[in-house]
């Protein structure tokens, strides 16, 4: 059997190189991916959706990588893992999502983490479209990154079609996260349908905040899902 590796997903306003220093710790071989219009990938961050990210961030795997694979996915990254786990056809051993967006079938994750508000941030995404056509990651300021990687997933409705309902996943839930309460990182774990949660001490971003605990939990669960 060929060697499981684990792909790590930068959530909004990141690339790749915010999982360096977990891959450090990981026991494991990874493979961290760029999302579009970023790291000299090309693509429009204004023009970002659902499925042609998901899409890319497929083909990178399979160009990268024989074997199967741990799809672990940050934040907005989380409505992403079943779109490419899906494009992948049988690859996937585990999702695993990190403070993970997501949302049931259909539904809007803006709706999942800020109930009531998403009319005020699609009008918003649209603002920021209009604003940002044509500029890189690189030429925008950290926030309007942030906003755009963000809104673009969080306002489509949620896609889990072709995704085995046996597909074992996992929430990682940071306790210290001031963008996501515990009872809203409850709601996307039921969202994702988590088999099991585990807790980090952490603020949102426990790929800086502390990649070596963050990197053994991931070990543990590839061990378990080889």
């Amino acid at each position: 059997m060929s060697e499981t590796t684990t792909v790590l997903v930068h959530g909004a306003g990141h690339t790749a190189a915010i999982w360096r220093t977990t891959q450090d710790y990981l026991s494991q071989t990874s493979v961290a991916v760029n999302l579009p219009g970023r790291a000299g990938k090309g693509g429009d961050l204004a023009g970002l959706n659902v499925a042609d990210t998901s899409r890319s961030v497929a083909a990178d795997i399979r160009t990268l990588i024989k074997g199967d694979v741990i799809l672990v996915g940050h934040s907005v990254a989380g409505i992403l893992l079943p779109s490419v786990a899906a494009d992948l056809k049988g690859r996937v051993r585990h999702l695993v999502f990190v403070a993970g967006i997501t949302a049931p079938e259909g539904q809007l994750p803006a709706e999942v983490f800020a109930p009531g508000r998403s009319d005020l941030f699609t009008a918003y995404l649209s603002d920021l479209r209009a604003r940002s056509v044509g500029l890189s990651f690189e030429n925008l300021d950290k926030k309007t990154a942030h906003a755009l990687d963000s809104l673009s997933f969080s306002c489509e409705p949620m896609r889990w079609a072709g995704l085995p309902a046996s597909l074992p996943r996992t929430f990682v839930r940071c306790l210290r996260d001031p963008i996501q309460s515990r009872e809203v990182q409850s709601r996307l774990a039921d969202s994702c349908g988590a088999q099991s949660v585990i807790d980090i001490d952490t603020g949102h971003t426990p790929a800086v905040e502390a990649p070596e605990a963050l990197a053994f939990i991931i070990s543990q669960i590839a061990v378990q899902a080889c």
